[in-house]
This record gives C-alpha cells, sequence and structure tokens, in this order.
C-alpha cells in the first residue's frame, strides 16, 4: 500500500503539476494575446490645446513620447465615483509601471478650478496632468481631440493613447465589464515595446 500511495505521489508531480502549469500558463497567454487584439491602434489623437489646473497650455504634441490613460469626465451625479474609479486604476498601475495621466474634468457653475484637486480628492502628482472645463464643453473638446468613437460618446470614459499619439483602447466607466477589460488591457498596454 505504501508503495502505491509513492507512485501515486510520483505520478501527480510528474504529469500532474507540469499539466495543471500548462493550464494556467495557456489562459495567461491567451488573454494577452486578447488584450494585444484589443489594443491595435484605432485612430490618431487630434490636434488641441487646453489650460491645465496649474494655469499652464497644454498642447496634444505634450502627450507624446509617453504613454497615457486619459480619463474623459464630465460634470454629472457619477463624476466623484467614476474620478474614484479613474484613481483605483491608476493606483493599481502605479504599482508595477510609470504612469502618466491626463484629465479633463467637468465643471458644475460656480465650481473654482482652483479647488477641484482637493474637492475631487486627486493628488497632486507631477505625472497626473488635470485639465478643466465647463460642462458642456468637455464632450465635444474630447470627441475631436482624442477621436472618440460614436459607441463611447458622450460619457465618462478611460482613453490609452500611445506614445505616437495613436488612440489603442476606450473604456465607459459605468460598465463594469468594460472596468475588467481595462483592468486587464492596461497593463498590457503600459508594457508594450516600442
Amino acid at each position: 500500500m505504501n508503495r502505491k500511495i509513492q507512485l501515486g505521489l510520483i505520478l501527480l508531480i510528474i504529469i500532474g503539476l507540469p499539466a495543471f502549469a500548462w493550464y494556467y500558463l495557456n489562459k495567461g497567454t491567451q488573454m494577452r494575446k486578447s488584450a494585444m487584439e484589443n489594443l491595435s491602434p484605432k485612430s490618431e489623437m487630434g490636434n488641441f490645446q487646453t489650460v491645465t489646473e496649474k494655469d499652464s497650455l497644454y498642447y496634444s504634441q505634450s502627450l507624446q513620447g509617453k504613454r497615457w490613460i486619459v480619463g474623459i469626465i464630465g460634470a454629472d451625479s457619477m463624476r466623484l465615483s467614476h474620478i474614484k474609479a479613474l484613481r483605483d486604476l491608476v493606483g493599481q498601475a502605479k504599482l508595477e509601471f510609470a504612469v502618466n495621466v491626463f484629465t479633463i474634468i467637468g465643471l458644475f457653475q460656480g465650481e473654482l478650478i482652483t479647488e477641484m484637486s482637493d474637492k475631487l480628492e486627486i493628488g497632486r502628482e507631477t505625472d497626473w496632468v488635470k485639465t478643466y472645463m465647463a460642462s458642456n464643453h468637455v464632450f465635444p473638446f474630447s470627441a475631436d481631440a482624442f477621436s472618440v468613437p460614436e459607441s463611447h460618446a458622450n460619457q465618462n470614459i478611460i482613453a490609452l493613447v500611445d506614445e505616437e499619439g495613436r488612440m489603442r483602447n476606450y473604456y465607459k466607466l459605468e460598465d463594469k465589464e468594460e472596468i475588467k477589460t481595462a483592468v486587464r488591457e492596461i497593463p498590457v498596454f503600459l508594457s508594450l515595446k516600442k
């Protein structure tokens, strides 16, 4: 009986563990392959100029040379929760990668730009460029600047922009499945070779 147990353990180690490892490695490879297909360039970033929170001009050319996570968030009842979702995604990515973030956030009437970072609990990191606009300008400006597809127009989204100004993907912040997809694809995007 003791010999049968030993033989069973040896077979488990020789056959079972490699099969188990192959299954999970294959699953990870398939997930990365799917992410790479989803991250193929969709369009080119448009030309734009905007004013940042620090009252300096920022141009579309300023985004080139680095990979960016772009948050486009209008002035609506979901603004705080969508900014939190963006912060969480960025925080998770920062554990492994250098992350550059560019946000366009809509303002309600009477809100002051100088108070917004504290009010929205957005950090003062140097790799996070914050711009604010009147609520009725956010989506039209963003649609042209970031070539937002019709399926994502006039919605709070995250967009991925590569170092050549190509749009890699878009994710709706109110869609939980798209957020899960973003969680899987952002690390792949940030680790792409140039």
